[in-house]
């Protein structure tokens, strides 16, 4: 077993006890992989709301964790729940606002100002369609790499794969993600 999992195995048996503390080290640990899966589907403070309210649920529900092998997707499974939750919300929320906009035309039109530069949004969202491209497992791939202190052991974890097969799924994700970007340059 792992050093994370030997970590992730105490830290969730006191947590289970109510030890605050320790579900904050499990957070500090898997909250980096759960938020770049929110990212994908929503602006940056949206992402942050759904990294919470899956790490809230998950407090809730410690209990359904049978063995420490199944917490990361655990936590992942919760994450993509909470994200297709909030995307219904929003369609809903949008038709809405739609069929108000169309009663009352003049007070839809309010503009944003962007919170990041142009040039840089536009990168984000070209990287966003590209990401979006990808399957699970390789989108997983490739978030865990850059955010996972030892993405083969939490590859192993979440997604069932060897150090041999995980690299093997990253160099694929990573060839057609960069495939996908050359496809939408502006």
């Amino acid at each position: 077993m792992s050093s994370m999992m030997t970590d992730d195995a105490s830290d969730l048996s006191a947590a289970r006890t109510g030890d605050a503390e320790a579900f904050g080290r499990l957070y500090a640990r898997h909250a980096p992989v759960v938020l770049a899966l929110c990212r994908r589907q929503a602006s940056q403070a949206e992402a942050e709301d759904a990294c919470q309210e899956a790490f809230i649920r998950a407090f809730r529900r410690l209990e359904q964790v049978r063995q420490i092998s199944d917490l990361r997707p655990w936590l992942y499974a919760i994450a993509r729940h909470v994200c297709a939750e909030r995307r219904r919300s929003d369609q809903r929320r949008s038709r809405h606002q739609e069929r108000i906009a169309m009663d009352c035309p003049a007070s839809s039109t309010v503009s944003q100002a962007p919170s990041v530069p142009a040039e840089r949004a536009e990168m984000l969202d070209r990287l966003d369609a590209a990401l979006d491209r990808l399957d699970d497992r390789e989108r997983l791939a490739i978030h865990l790499y850059y955010l996972d202190p030892n993405p083969p052991a939490a590859a192993a974890e979440a997604l069932r794969l060897s150090r041999t097969g995980y690299y093997r799924l990253l160099d694929h994700a990573r060839r057609r993600l960069a495939a996908f970007l050359q496809e939408v340059k502006p």
